[in-house]
């Protein structure tokens, strides 16, 4: 008996769907003139993968990057160190607040 086989959908995303994602958003640049710096997403250029990027702190300063030589640039994540609270009216209806 055959067992079925079962698929996670990890799908690699291609160079445009991802170029839409990092629309409006920081990326930091690895190749090139500008590596190292943090740059604003403006545009998706028409084929899909240019990006057009505003340097940050340079006085507005556009340069044109291929999506394969930029990386997104993630938030700190801060994790609570006690429980969360939600207020006291929340914290009311808890089962273990009620009287």
């Amino acid at each position: 008996m055959s067992h079925p086989v079962c698929y996670t959908s990890l799908m690699k995303m291609t160079e445009k769907e991802e170029a839409q994602l990092l629309l409006n958003q920081e990326v930091k640049i690895n190749v090139g003139q500008f590596a190292g710096k943090t740059a604003l997403v403006r545009k998706v250029m028409a084929d899909g993968r240019s990006l057009e990027v505003e340097i940050a702190h340079t006085s507005g300063k556009i340069a044109f990057v291929d999506v394969t030589f930029v990386s997104e640039i993630q938030e700190r994540t801060h994790f609570a160190k006690q429980e969360q609270s939600l207020g006291p009216d929340a914290n009311s209806v808890l089962p273990k607040n009620r009287l």
